[in-house]
């Protein structure tokens, strides 16, 4: 186990300084007097199972910076493992309880499970006193709660992330399985009401999951910045002056023999002159980028064998271009499935012809610099027509989220942590299948010509983000929890 420092980072000051968050800011510290009033001297622990990439990892620092500037002691503990057997069954669990895989576990999971976490409670201990509140972040940690309570007096939540808004075979199994650590926990924090557990309703708060506007990955960067960032990158490598030297690690894109090269070594991309149509996430079968390039193709084919070569709409589809991210596999030595679903997304893209291939970038985003990486997500998703998140499930889909406070239009799946985020046709498109092919096609092609309508659901995006989603009013439930958590009231 390690424990994790916090950079500085952006103070309330700054929030204030924005004119779209100054009252959200303002009716945050106002929420907040009487709960942190309650909360004395104890110190928050959050523990997860790591520091980089994923949702619970970009969250936390801004939460804890914020938190910390109001006088509150929180801590960031990160558990270690080296055995790859428990990170395949953490994959199938967090999986399972997407509905996905059959949800069966056995004794032997449970030992590789449990072995790991107790490996990791000997600094745990040490560093957590009585008295203290404890929050544990999805399955991963999940058995430390009874080793906690059996040497420690505090406060334990589980919040769990992820989940399904339906029951079926695979999710009761998998609850099954993890049931034995629920008793341990004295508070439960869920994303959305469908994911909770019947059994636990009644021991849950609901805390959608929010975005930090002034981190690397949703900060405002302006034009200039923007293509000195696709440059550093290696997304662009046009013969132009730049202000910094060029990241140590660029950005690789597959080749169409399936081997990893410069983004631009196969043919010029054209980023920044081209309708960009972009899904970035970590490869998962259950974020749908098999099932996007498809779509993406039976769009092109459709326009040069129906459409009016002369026309902008035609015109518009020729030029558009996909890009699907996620991260370079050099970087990721724990994510066993996530390298096979790569190289199935490679062997389709293989399969297609040349001239289909140049319209398709699949991106390899490096992870040795958390700030680029955040910085060269931001620049490609501002230079996109539309973002896509066509997830089989989805726990809540900060991408989504982030899109939409950089005033972009999101197409997004039926998926229930998408569909609680976007309003159809008011703030995106939902596109409820996202195995449907021709009806992921027809919406593909309705948002790229419907500019206007673009721009619509762009601002109003942005202002449902700025209203529901961003970490302060985020932090003022997990806050109220917290100050419930300390007077014994859950």
């Amino acid at each position: 186990m390690q424990k994790i420092q916090v950079k500085p980072g952006a103070k309330i000051d700054d929030y204030k300084a924005y004119g779209s968050l100054y009252s959200s800011v303002l009716d945050f510290l106002e929420n907040v007097k009487k709960p942190i009033g309650n909360l004395g001297d104890c110190t928050i622990w959050m523990i997860n199972s790591t520091a980089i990439g994923g949702g619970v990892a970009e969250m936390l620092p801004s939460q804890m910076r914020i938190l910390r500037e109001l006088g509150i002691s929180i801590e960031w503990l990160v558990i270690e493992a080296s055995d790859n057997d428990f990170f395949n069954l953490t994959k199938r669990i967090h999986n399972a309880i997407h509905g996905s895989g059959n949800g069966a576990f056995t004794d032997a999971d449970r030992e590789v499970f449990e072995k790991v976490n107790r490996e990791n409670l000997p600094m745990a201990i040490d560093l957590i006193n009585d008295g203290d509140i404890v929050v544990i972040h999805d399955p991963q940690p999940m058995p430390l709660a009874e080793m906690i309570r059996e040497e420690k007096d505090v406060s334990l939540i589980w919040r769990c992330h992820i989940g399904l808004d339906d029951e079926t075979e695979t999710t009761d199994s998998v609850w099954t399985f993890l049931a034995p650590y629920l008793d341990y926990y004295d508070h439960f924090i869920f994303s959305l009401p469908e994911y909770v557990p019947r059994n636990l309703k009644k021991k849950t708060s609901i805390i959608p999951p929010a975005i930090d506007p002034l981190s690397h990955k949703n900060r405002t960067l302006n034009l200039h910045k923007c293509i000195g960032i696709l440059h550093q990158s290696g997304i662009i490598d046009e013969d132009i002056r730049i202000l910094y030297h060029p990241y140590k690690h660029q950005v690789r894109r597959v080749m169409p023999d399936g081997s990893f090269g410069s983004v631009n070594q196969h043919n010029k991309l054209d980023f920044i002159y081209r309708p960009i149509i972009t899904e970035i996430s970590r490869w998962d079968r259950l974020k749908g980028f098999k099932e996007l390039m498809q779509a993406f193709i039976k769009m092109k084919i459709d326009n040069r064998e129906k459409g009016d070569p002369n026309s902008l709409e035609y015109k518009r589809t020729e030029m558009a271009l996909l890009v699907m991210g996620g991260p370079d596999p050099a970087f990721v030595s724990d994510d066993p499935e996530g390298k096979a679903v790569l190289d199935e997304l490679t062997r389709a893209y293989q399969e297609i012809d040349e001239e289909l291939q140049n319209d398709i970038a699949i991106l390899l985003l490096p992870l040795d610099n958390p700030k680029e990486n955040a910085l060269i997500v931001n620049a490609v998703q501002l230079c996109s027509s539309i973002v896509v998140q066509n997830s089989i499930q989805e726990g809540f889909g900060l991408t989504a989220t982030e899109a939409m406070w950089k005033r972009r239009p999101i197409l997004v799946s039926g998926a229930a942590g998408l569909r609680f985020q976007v309003q159809d046709g008011k703030t995106g498109k939902i596109n409820d299948d996202p195995t449907d092919i021709g009806k992921l096609m027809a919406t593909l092609s309705y948002m790229l010509h419907n500019t206007k309508e673009r721009d619509k659901w762009g601002f109003n995006g942005q202002l449902r983000v700025i209203q529901n989603f961003t970490l302060f009013s985020q932090l003022v439930s997990w806050l109220e929890v917290f100050s419930k958590a300390k007077q014994k009231l859950i």
